[in-house]
């Protein structure tokens, strides 16, 4: 049979190619950082026999080959992200980290070449560069624009040069190290100590360029650097290296205070700089440091998934963005490795459909062909913020383990640093592989020049982060803190309790005492399950706010789908429409319609997919109800015109906003048969609303009721509760109680 170049059968049956071309190691541990001698050896020896490697390795033969061809072009920096010498820049750190692996793993010189030549050319024009001329960042970078991309830059490129050292002539080998490598590292880390000391992403991507370039030549003061940081008069006495990175930015439960977005990003540092620690100093014991955290980061990213397996938009977050990114294609394998027993994650393996071509990904590859994969389990779950885990927390509430079903999440977090957004007590709904009630994200089209240069936009700042476009309530028309980080980074909110060990509910309750001036903010949102009344769990929202002062308060929900009804009397503005206000991102929604409720409860469905959505919220004779779009004052066309209803509730010094949301029906597309499009819920009331107790009545068409109780000012379990309403006295016991006739 005629075999193509690299078959992979061809190269295991051919031993003459893995005997006479394989790289000749002149150094006893080469290469060392990511992949070893060993893992090239064992991958060697498995190729043709593990589908799943086989599949990845060819797939990197192919990038790589493609871009070869090209030829080898190192332009002079001059691009913002986006453009040409941006672009090609990445691409150049990707093929000669490709290169390098191939070299290893099949001997054919070219590659080798390749890689050693690109480096040469970048050895004759790094002494030549001064700070890129897109003066755009806080830090400047040589090669891109801000040193971030350096970073990640050198994080590849030390691999690839750590790939082919042993096929340098000494010459060769001392230029790049000395030309490029050395300065390089220094201008990361001593040169650029503001950036590299930070507790930042941007820092732990810096460390670890400086470390495996250290590991990469055999250099001990750069992988000292990398895990201590660099000592100067500024930061002298503050914590600082990628070991100040570990335990300053991730919780005890693995969160990490920018958000699941930049987790994502961050984690591929963390994990390849762990995984050289580990290949070059096992005694070190990195991946046990802080009892697992770096598991517990992996396992806590993956969690933060909706269902269809995109990271929830927390903070700048572009909202594409899956578990399937190289990042965490890496993570899951470098974690499995480490921790074998932790077999869920071969599904995710399975899911991503690629493995990293290293010892690591090979093992995932081994043990995926033993059938040793079982199913991950999205769970319920509250992951604490900050590096005590006393910064507030996210939580997340799910109907079942299985990816597709009803999802709710509330984040009572801390502000997220420079990535943060002013969304206290802000929510997310998922459900069947979409979302529902949506957050807008980050304004920003990464590497597309077109926008910005591929830099955020400024209606990042003007819309994105404001309090306005997230679905949590706005106080007299101004986002939380009066739009003030500064003050915002101070605190954060507060856990008041979370249970999902009840199988009739699940319920999580937080409060926020500081983002709306003296008012006080407690939301509790829960997820009742009676299989009885409703086909899919029931959302219950509870929103209080109180203060000594009247306000306006307005809780906006942004939603996916196509309005089909609404019980609200109000006007269409068909020919002319103003916006819902001037700044405070009220400037960038169009008003579309206003009403008024017409009975004491307010109903508005919409379609999604198939699926039928219907709110419910509880109706004061003098609420107004606007029905809104994104997507004004926005000249250049950036902001995605998303629909929203926004309740408003004036001339109030405390109030409760309370909402049902029903998921039930479907229309088969197909047959165009619809069936339960018709939601349960024909009642909401609020029983009681003070300092010490809110209790919800909540109707529905089969005459059943249910009421919930919270504990507004003690959250001990074991606290026992009783309150009398109407001649009926409710007793219980612990922060919440579910009470059903």
């Amino acid at each position: 049979m005629k075999q193509k170049r690299f078959n992979i059968a061809g190269i295991i049956t051919l031993g003459i190619i893995l005997t006479l071309c394989v790289p000749h190691q002149s150094e006893e541990n080469s290469p060392n950082v990511i992949l070893t001698n060993q893992g090239v050896n064992d991958i060697r020896n498995e190729l043709g026999k593990l589908p799943l490697l086989d599949k990845s390795f060819e797939a990197l033969v192919a990038e790589t080959d493609a871009d070869m061809a090209n030829g080898i072009h190192v332009p002079i920096p001059k691009d913002p992200a986006g453009g040409y010498t941006h672009n090609r820049h990445k691409q150049n750190y990707i093929t000669m980290y490709g290169a390098g692996i191939i070299w290893q793993l099949t001997g054919e010189e070219r590659y080798a070449e390749f890689t050693k030549n690109m480096l040469l050319e970048y050895a004759e024009m790094y002494p030549t560069l001064g700070d890129h001329p897109i003066k755009k960042s806080y830090a400047p970078g040589r090669i891109f624009w801000q040193q971030l991309n350096d970073a990640v830059w050198m994080v590849y490129t030390s691999q690839a040069f750590d790939c082919i050292k042993s096929y340098l002539s000494a010459e060769d080998k001392k230029k790049i190290e000395e030309d490029l490598l050395v300065p390089y590292a220094n201008f990361l880390s001593v040169e650029s100590a503001f950036v590299f000391n930070r507790i930042h992403n941007h820092a732990v991507w810096a460390c670890a360029a400086v470390g495996m370039a250290g590991y990469a030549m055999n250099n001990d003061e750069f992988v000292k650097r990398a895990l201590f940081g660099v000592d100067t008069e500024e930061h002298k006495d503050k914590p600082k290296g990628f070991y100040a990175q570990v335990d300053l930015l991730f919780s005890p439960d693995g969160y990490y205070t920018e958000g699941p977005y930049y987790q994502r990003y961050a984690l591929l540092p963390y994990m390849l700089f762990a995984q050289a620690i580990d290949n070059n100093n096992p005694d070190y014991k990195i991946f046990e440091y802080r009892e697992q955290i770096l598991k517990k980061a992996v396992l806590a990213t993956l969690q933060m998934t909706n269902t269809d397996g995109k990271f929830f938009p927390f903070n700048d977050a572009l909202k594409y963005m899956n578990y399937k990114a190289p990042e965490l294609i890496n993570a899951v394998d470098i974690v499995y490795q480490a921790f074998p027993e932790s077999k869920e994650l071969l599904s995710i393996a399975q899911e991503q459909g690629k493995v990293v071509i290293s010892q690591a990904g090979l093992q995932v590859a081994r043990d995926i062909a033993k059938g040793e994969a079982k199913p991950f389990k999205w769970l319920s779950m509250e992951l604490r913020d900050g590096a005590e885990g006393k910064q507030g927390a996210v939580g997340i509430l799910r109907g079942n383990p299985h990816k597709d079903a009803i999802c709710v999440t509330m984040k009572y977090a801390s502000q997220g640093m420079g990535h943060g957004h002013f969304d206290r007590l802000g929510m997310m709904m998922y459900e069947n592989g979409n979302e529902i009630l949506s957050d807008y994200g980050a304004a920003r089209y990464v590497n597309v020049e077109y926008k910005n240069g591929g830099r955020y936009l400024p209606e990042n700042t003007t819309w994105a982060k404001q309090t306005v476009a997230h679905n949590t309530v706005v106080m007299d028309k101004k986002t939380q803190f009066n739009n003030e980080i500064k003050e915002a980074e101070k605190t954060s909110a507060e856990r008041w309790f979370f249970n999902v060990e009840n199988k009739e509910i699940a319920i999580m309750s937080a409060k926020e005492n500081h983002a709306y001036g003296t008012a006080k903010a407690q939301r509790t949102i829960a997820l009742i399950k009676d299989s009885e009344t409703f086909t899919s769990p029931l959302i219950v929202d509870i929103f209080r706010i109180e203060d000594d002062k009247k306000h306006t308060f307005d809780l906006p929900f942004y939603y996916k789908g196509q309005l089909l009804y609404t019980n609200t009397d109000y006007e269409r503005f068909t020919s002319q429409m103003e916006t819902m206000g001037s700044d405070f991102g009220y400037q960038h929604l169009w008003k579309e319609a206003k009403g008024k409720p017409s009975a004491d409860i307010s109903q508005t469905v919409w379609i999604h997919d198939g699926r039928f959505y219907t709110l419910t919220s509880e109706a004061a004779p003098n609420d107004e109800i606007f029905f809104t779009r994104i997507g004004a004052n926005d000249p250049d066309f950036s902001l995605r015109n998303e629909a929203g209803f926004l309740f408003r509730r004036n001339h109030q010094a405390s109030t409760c906003f309370v909402n049902t949301i029903e998921v039930h029906g479907n229309k088969n597309f197909e047959t165009e048969l619809v069936e339960d499009h018709v939601g349960m819920v024909n009642g909401v009331k609020t029983l009681i609303n003070n300092k010490d107790y809110t209790i919800v009545e909540i109707k529905t068409v089969k005459t059943s009721t249910i009421i919930l109780a919270i504990a507004n000012a003690k959250s001990d379990p074991s606290e026992e509760h009783s309150t009398n309403i109407a001649g009926k006295q409710y007793t219980w016991k612990g922060p919440f109680h579910l009470f059903k006739n």
